[in-house]
């Protein structure tokens, strides 16, 4: 290895790593509050809100929720944390979009990379079972999707956001991820963090009217944004480490 390569990689290593902080979330995985396997309610989950800025959630035809889908046909795979999700359930396009929210006691930072991670559910069609608010044994046609939105805001500022991006098939979950990078000018610095979960209640058809949107599994992470001195260090570690495995397969032990 050359010595100005063998100076950049220890320069690397002796460099201080970048610690991801994961900032506090109430009831992430919709875990606090216990009900019936294979059963839903409605209802807020503890520690979230309600976003409905249509006034249309009226705890019936449009309500949010949780649901443990245990030993029923609505998901093909178990909820990603725990067994319990979120619901978003809206009857139709008519009214407009509603959902949850939650502003978080950490603010926004300056020089600060976040990462919010969001499993969303395209919930199958399935009958409901005794136990949940409906009393059981309805039939629910859930076929399609009525979209999603995620949102990451500062106060009243959106920071970032994913508009419905993902293609999730029917009674299963994706993983939703958003990242930004805040400067030191950004203008909401000092702000409430706030998450956002939407149902976007996008007009289906009879056949397929979507209907609702679950939720489960939200992570926010921050980090420092790497210093340009520090971006430089790891690529030069990076060609570093490249050029020594380059000699080493062919064979080269002659230092130069």
């Amino acid at each position: 290895m050359t010595r100005p390569l063998l100076l950049a990689l220890l320069t690397l290593i002796s460099a201080p790593s970048l610690h991801a902080d994961e900032l506090p979330i109430v009831n992430a995985g919709f875990e606090a509050q216990a009900i019936l396997p294979g059963t839903f309610i409605v209802g807020l989950p503890a520690g979230w809100t309600a976003w409905d800025p249509f006034n249309r959630l009226d705890g019936n035809a449009d309500a949010l929720g949780l649901i443990d889908p245990t030993g029923t046909s609505f998901f093909s795979a178990p909820t990603p944390e725990g067994q319990r999700a979120a619901l978003v359930f809206l009857a139709g396009p008519e009214g407009g979009e509603a959902g949850l929210q939650q502003t978080l006691a950490a603010t926004l930072q300056a020089d600060t990379r976040y990462a919010l991670t969001v499993a969303v559910g395209n919930i199958a069609s399935g009958t409901s079972l005794p136990g949940s608010s409906d009393g059981g044994g309805l039939f629910y046609n859930l076929n399609g999707f009525p979209g999603y939105r995620i949102e990451l805001r500062a106060g009243d500022v959106l920071i970032a956001v994913d508009d419905s991006t993902l293609s999730i098939p029917e009674g299963e979950w994706r993983d939703s991820l958003l990242t930004v990078d805040i400067g030191a000018a950004h203008p909401a610095l000092g702000q409430a963090l706030q998450i956002r979960l939407v149902n976007l209640a996008l007009p289906g058809t009879a056949q397929a009217p979507g209907i609702e949107v679950d939720f489960d599994h939200v992570r926010l992470q921050a980090l420092p944004v790497p210093e340009p001195a520090t971006a430089l260090l790891w690529a030069l570690g990076g060609v570093a480490g490249w050029a020594w495995r380059r000699r080493l397969g062919r064979g080269a032990d002659t230092p130069t």
